[in-house]
């Protein structure tokens, strides 16, 4: 997960994103990753010999207003330089 800061780039559109990225009771859906990405998780895959895993997809729109969040040009630079 990323830090508060990182979170927060993304939760300037509306009460509910911002609500969502700061919650701490759960594993959230809708997180920001190491990578600087926002993305929504969309199910779970079994992985061999380890729990299950969080298969998770960016997000482009937010989902609440739909304000676009972050772009697909954005995304993939921030995959990269995190590679």
């Amino acid at each position: 997960m990323a830090d508060d800061a990182t979170a927060a780039a993304f939760g300037g559109c509306c009460e509910e994103l911002k609500d969502a990225l700061s919650g701490d009771d759960f594993e959230p859906l809708i997180a920001v990753g190491e990578d600087g990405v926002l993305y929504l998780s969309v199910g779970l895959i079994d992985l061999e010999d380890e729990e299950p895993g969080m298969v998770e997809h960016p997000l482009f729109f937010c989902p609440f207003c739909g304000t676009k969040v972050q772009s697909e040009d954005d995304v993939k630079a921030k995959a990269e330089a995190s590679a």
